[in-house]
């Protein structure tokens, strides 16, 4: 190939280059004028709320180990492994299998013993002015008198139909946990509940549109846009979200009902008007 029909070569491709950036160009304005008109023409806007109420089929609940002692640091540890490790072959003996169980928290805190004294004259001696009383309080420093350990677990089950779950959480407590909290029944999964309560918003919403084009006298035209709004969980429980210590719980077993939950979207239509 010689020098001129390189030379055309390379033109050529320059011109395809610019072609390729001329009509992307074109492209990017005319979606943008696109966009800009279907804002700046007649429109109409809808909203609605689509509502679904579901039976839970997860539970979860928290349950602690919490034990004091003296300065023996070793009698409080070994006091809360124990009770610990009675707890969780308790649960997986139950059907709870080890992935459900997780610890959220483990700790030794030291506890101290402070303090009250009460105030003193304590005399000051100055080199320049003489002697001078002030109140002050002299107190020793707090002590370490004994240690607590806290073991926290969150346990999560998810056919409790087939599960007695009274009888679970006492048997929690009767096992050496003496604190349970935050029972909650959940879905497991909430994405088709979801997509159900965003159909009937969408139904609704697109019903809304058609009944005002009819009162109106105007057509409806094309759907410019669809903005969705989560209205969030509505939890209708028996019994959660509280603290139940050891000894409202042993030796009965607490009534625990499901209930249902409720999820609810809210959509908004927009439509351009012929």
């Amino acid at each position: 190939m010689n020098t001129q029909e390189k030379m055309k070569t390379v033109l050529w491709g320059a011109g395809a280059v610019t072609l390729i950036a001329l009509a992307f160009s074109a492209y990017l304005y005319s979606a943008a004028y696109d966009r800009s008109t279907a804002y700046s023409a007649p429109s109409i806007s809808v909203s609605a709320t689509g509502k679904v109420v579901a039976s839970p089929d997860v539970v979860r609940f928290s349950y602690s180990v919490i034990s004091e002692s003296a300065k023996d640091i070793t009698a409080a540890k070994v006091d809360n492994d124990q009770k610990s490790t009675k707890i969780v072959e308790f649960l997986k003996a139950k059907g709870v299998p080890a992935i459900d169980i997780k610890t959220t928290n483990y700790s030794m805190t030291p506890r101290y013993q402070n303090y009250a004294c009460p105030q003193t004259m304590v005399n000051l001696i100055a080199p320049s002015e003489g002697a001078t009383s002030v109140n002050a309080r002299i107190c020793p420093p707090p002590s370490i008198v004994g240690y607590t350990f806290n073991n926290s677990v969150e346990v999560t089950v998810r056919d409790f139909a087939k599960q007695d779950l009274n009888q679970l959480v006492a048997g929690v407590v009767t096992a050496g946990a003496n604190n349970v909290s935050t029972l909650r029944f959940e879905l497991d999964d909430s994405s088709k509940v979801r997509t159900l309560a965003k159909a009937e918003a969408i139904r609704k919403a697109m019903g809304q549109a058609r009944q005002l084009a009819k009162e109106g006298g105007f057509s409806l035209g094309r759907l410019l846009s669809i903005d969705e709004q989560s209205g969030g969980y509505y939890e209708k429980v028996g019994l959660g979200g509280g603290m139940m210590t050891a000894s409202s719980l042993a030796p009965t077993a607490p009534a625990i009902e499901a209930g249902s939950q409720e999820i609810s979207i809210t959509v908004s239509l927009r439509y351009s008007l012929n």
